[in-house]
């Protein structure tokens, strides 16, 4: 059977009920617009964000965070920025998808190891091993239960706080951000901001942002951007020693061993 995604994409790999492609966008910003998938599918950012909704819920997806899609079930989406975007997609159907959630759009946060299964996705020159990695990376974001467990009776409020956080983060990784700028930014007190934040994600915001700014470096080391230091220093970590300890903590393994 033929597929034939929603999205524009340059295809890694294809079988029977699963296809692994690469998205690219150039960047052009875009009002709410309404997407209706044809398979259940997986966007796994790599750089560039947007936003994503289902009714009054917003979600925004970046390269820490993956946005999964059940078949047929519309959502509608927005680009607040024109930077580029790249994600990869995997989509799933036929009896492979009905072990998936059901259901509409959820968001999920990407661990160090699901940063690490995409990576080796995307170095795969195998056909299995594109196709075993995809199908860990499923399992891992959509079926095993997330290690963060943010409160559930918080107020509207709260929630939509902790996404404007998101949002400035997103789009803001790269400068020297403290906790007093991004309350700033979202018009409350670095006090509030703090734990309304952790009250909703299950995360605190350094945490968060450090999450956010490896995603961002994990990728730019795969297309050898530049030296480490440029790296360090464009994905807002202070020097190259600190951003070297955070990606060791973080991917157990120094940012050197993807250089070469």
């Amino acid at each position: 059977m033929i597929w034939n995604p929603h999205s524009r994409i340059r295809p890694l790999f294809e079988g029977r009920d699963l296809l692994v492609g690469e998205w690219h966008c150039w960047g052009v910003q875009k009002r709410w617009f309404k997407e209706v998938p044809v398979y259940a599918e997986l966007d796994l950012p790599r750089d560039g964000m947007h936003l994503r909704a289902v009714g009054r819920h917003q979600h925004v997806i970046h390269a820490a965070t993956a946005a999964f899609s059940a078949a047929h079930a519309d959502y509608t989406r927005a680009s607040p920025t024109s930077k580029p975007a790249t994600s990869t997609l995997i989509f799933v159907r036929g009896e492979l998808a009905e072990a998936l959630p059901r259901g509409t759009m959820s968001s999920h946060p990407i661990s160090a190891e699901v940063a690490t299964l995409h990576m080796r996705l995307l170095r795969a020159t195998d056909p299995v091993a594109v196709e075993e990695a995809a199908l860990a990376i499923l399992g891992r974001v959509l079926l095993e239960p997330s290690v963060r467990l943010p409160a559930r009776d918080v107020p509207a409020s709260w929630r939509t706080l902790a996404q404007e956080m998101q949002h400035v983060i997103a789009l803001r990784y790269g400068e020297r951000l403290t906790l007093e700028r991004i309350a700033r930014l979202c018009k409350t007190s670095p006090f509030h901001a703090s734990r309304v934040f952790r009250a909703v994600t299950g995360e605190t915001i350094h945490g968060y942002l450090t999450r956010v700014r490896l995603r961002i470096a994990l990728f730019e080391l795969r297309r050898g951007a530049g030296r480490l230091t440029d790296i360090a220093l464009s994905t807002g970590f202070s020097s190259h020693s600190h951003f070297t300890s955070a990606f060791r903590t973080e991917f157990g393994y120094a940012p050197s061993a993807l250089a070469l």
